[in-house]
């Protein structure tokens, strides 16, 4: 019997979103191997990357200090997102106003490091998320949505997170960060051809009973940092009953691992994320090999794992 097809689904998060890593390791230590790449953000990045063939240690290598790093890959930094404005922009006070920095300097970056940049030449099936800003509305880019737009500016669109970023411009058409339409976007990779949807959720928030100090003690950044994570992880956990309802037939294993109180622009606190995507990813997903999930098609029975 043909074994399920299986998708990664990777939501945003900025440097959070480093464990996504660390669900895909602990993917590859089970034998789980996703053939649909979906991502929003930081989840489009790692879709991207990944998804065509760059290996899991390149990606990861780029995180290590330098006098320890092994491989010539991509390098995601702080300075690779923050890029000043061109020429052209300074002369729209509008939409230079529209957001702090530009995402020209990573799409760039993206164009010259990823190995392949055309969605229609990617063996895996890579779909990314934005939302046009003017009509108000989901653009997905991939395979049997607009795959002539190369990867890189796509990613660069699903990265526009608003306010940080200006709106990232396609022919002539204005995108923001994905998830601002929806959080998750499982339903894609549902229609892509997916039994099984790995949902890599980095949102969770942190346990405040934990700390010796409430986190309202802790500044606006703390406070602000765990609203979002509620916000955001209560539009998941709805998103994924309602695809669970009307996708019956698909199964969706939420794993989301305790990131704690790390910040979205902590990038130096990747070794903790990747290691806390691994073992929440590991644990979530070997029981559901105990249970047969990646061995029969369409246990839609199972539904919504956690």
């Amino acid at each position: 019997m043909k074994k399920p097809t299986v998708a990664f689904v990777g939501t945003g998060g900025a440097a959070r979103g480093i464990a996504h890593l660390g669900v895909l390791k602990a993917c590859e230590e089970l034998g789980i191997v996703p053939s649909i790449f979906v991502g929003a953000s930081a989840g489009a990045i790692v879709s991207a990357t990944y998804g065509q063939g760059i290996p899991l240690d390149v990606l990861l290598d780029g995180y290590r200090l330098p006098w320890k790093r092994r491989h010539d890959g991509p390098r995601f930094h702080l300075d690779t997102f923050f890029g000043l404005p061109s020429l052209r922009q300074l002369f729209d006070p509008g939409y230079l106003t529209s957001g702090v920095f530009s995402l020209d300097k990573l799409e760039r970056y993206l164009r010259r490091h990823l190995p392949v940049n055309d969605f229609r030449k990617v063996e895996s099936r890579i779909i990314v998320t934005s939302v046009d800003v003017d009509r108000a509305e989901r653009v997905l880019f991939g395979k049997g949505y607009d795959a002539e737009t190369p990867i890189s500016r796509a990613v660069a669109a699903s990265c526009a997170v608003p306010g940080l970023f200006r709106p990232y411009e396609i022919n002539g058409r204005y995108h923001l960060d994905g998830e601002v339409a929806r959080t998750l976007s499982a339903d894609v990779a549902v229609e892509a051809g997916a039994d099984i949807v790995i949902v890599s959720n980095i949102y969770r928030p942190a346990e405040g009973e934990r700390y010796p100090r409430s986190m309202a003690r802790r500044g606006p950044l703390s406070v602000l940092n765990q609203a979002l994570n509620i916000m955001l992880t209560e539009k998941e956990r709805r998103g994924l009953d309602l695809y669970s309802h009307t996708h019956p037939r698909c199964t969706f294993i939420d794993v989301a691992p305790d990131i704690g109180r790390f910040g979205y622009l902590n990038r130096y606190a990747a070794r903790s994320l990747v290691l806390r995507g691994y073992r929440a990813a590991l644990q979530t997903l070997a029981q559901a090999k105990e249970r047969g999930v990646f061995d029969v098609p369409k246990m839609g029975a199972l539904g919504r794992l956690n």
